[in-house]
This record gives C-alpha cells, structure tokens and sequence, in this order.
C-alpha cells in the first residue's frame, strides 16, 4: 500500500502532529481523511513536502495489485485512494487550479466507496470524504446528486449519524432542478442563493462539457491575473467558450445580478 509521505518515520510524525492539533476531537476517521491535510489548518508551509498529485498517481498503482477482498491491507489502500481523491479535489479549488479534475476525482471515490461501504466500520470516514468531495464538486448537479445519495445511504445504515434531514432535503431540491432542466422548465429550477445563476447550468448538455470547456477557458486566460476583476475576464471567456464551442447561451452572475458588484 503507498503512502501519501515518503516514509514510516515522516508519516509517524506528520499523525503526531496532527493528535497535537485535535487532542480532543481525534477520531480514527478524521485522523486518517486529514493526516497529510491538517498543515492546511496549522502549518501550510509544511505543504510543500507533499506534491498531493503526484502521490495520488502512486496510491493508483500502488490500488492495481490490490484485490477487494476485505482483508486489512486491501481496505487500507482502498481508503488511501479516497483520501487522495478528496485532498486533490480540494487543492484545486483552493489554488483554482485543474478544477476540470474534480468530476473524474468524485467518480473514482465513488468506485472506491462502493467497495468500502460493504464494512460497517468504513460508514464514517467515507461519509466524511463524500461530504468533503461535495463541497468540492461544482458545475455537476447529476454527479453532486450521487454523491448525496450515497451518504444518505451511509446515514441510513448509522443512526447517530445527525444530518439525515438536510442531506435528503438537499437530495429532493437536485432532483426536482435536474428533472425541470431535462424539460428545459428553467423557471421551476429553484435556487437557495441571494445570488441568481444561470439555470442551464442544471442541464445535461452543460454538465456534459463544461470539464472540457473550462480547461480551455483557463489556458485562454494564463496571462490573466488571477486576483481583483479575475471573475469578469473568466466569465467573459466562459460565455465566448460555450456560445462559439459548445452552441450553450450562458449568462454570467453579473448579467443575472445586475445590482450586486462582484470583483
């Protein structure tokens, strides 16, 4: 199985720190799901010991040898891979980089979650990484809405598990946008943010490229700054990419929210 550190000793001593940092709150679920994660809270510096895309291309090689026979080892390696999944997803967003990655990121987890949901004992460190990749996982409601069932699997089969409600209520909301955007009913996509977006977003056919779209938005825009105004120069490429490439009409936040400044 690899490791996301290059060594025993280093990795004993990234989960010391990590104990240090939660002493009350340590759970054998988080202590694996954050062990080469928590620098993002304490040390970032530390970050730059870990080139996450690199040991994640490992960690893949390392899962091809390994059968899903439930013993130790194969569990272990199978877990590492959904944390690396879910680390890399969130740099991305992070750093606003290779964010395209993120939809095959939430597939593979999905793969290796399926495998891992059949022992009791793997529901919590799962459900925490398919929250996580949620909140990663933008421009994808078909996909999103898989993650969501897939905890709400994992709420059903553990009661003290707590937010049951709001996840099958999030869960009820993407169904009804996704089944509204299929027969093009855009006035009945409900949004729960002060900020409108565009409802095509909840379609197939946006969904489908967006992935490809958006990493030749942002090689268009390499030389671009990505600070103050960053927002306007993307949407702008956007709505040329998927209006000239794609046949989509996309309008941006600023067009939909015309009394609110973005920067």
């Amino acid at each position: 199985m690899m490791a996301v550190v290059s060594s025993g000793a280093s990795r004993g001593r990234k989960y010391s720190q990590f104990r240090r940092i939660f002493p009350d709150t340590f759970h054998i679920w988080l202590y694996h799901l954050y062990f080469c994660a928590y620098i993002c809270i304490s040390d970032i510096a530390l970050m730059e010991e870990i080139n996450l895309r690199e040991e994640l291309t490992k960690i893949r090689d390392a899962v091809k040898g390994v059968e899903r026979n439930a013993d130790h080892e194969s569990l272990e390696a199978y877990w590492e891979l959904c944390c690396g999944d879910v680390l890399l997803a969130e740099e991305n967003v992070r750093e606003r980089r290779c964010e395209w990655e993120n939809s095959s990121l939430a597939g593979e987890l999905l793969d290796a979650a399926g495998y891992l949901a059949d022992y009791d004992d793997m529901h919590e460190k799962l459900y925490a990484a398919l929250r996580r990749m949620c909140d990663a996982l933008f421009d994808h409601p078909r996909l999103k809405l898989q993650l969501l069932e897939f905890r709400l699997r994992l709420l059903n089969c553990k009661a003290s598990l707590d937010d049951m409600e709001d996840v099958a209520d999030e869960i009820d909301l993407y169904r009804r946008n996704i089944a509204a955007a299929d027969r093009l009913d855009f006035d009945s996509i409900e949004s729960r943010s002060y900020i409108k977006s565009d409802p095509i977003e909840w379609t197939g056919k946006y969904e489908k490229v967006i992935d490809e779209a958006n990493k030749m938005i942002y090689a268009r825009l390499e030389d671009c700054p990505a600070g103050m105004g960053f927002c306007h120069a993307y949407w702008l490429e956007k709505a040329h990419v998927l209006s000239e490439d794609y046949g989509i009409f996309w309008r941006s936040p600023a067009e939909l929210n015309p009394g609110v400044m973005f920067d």
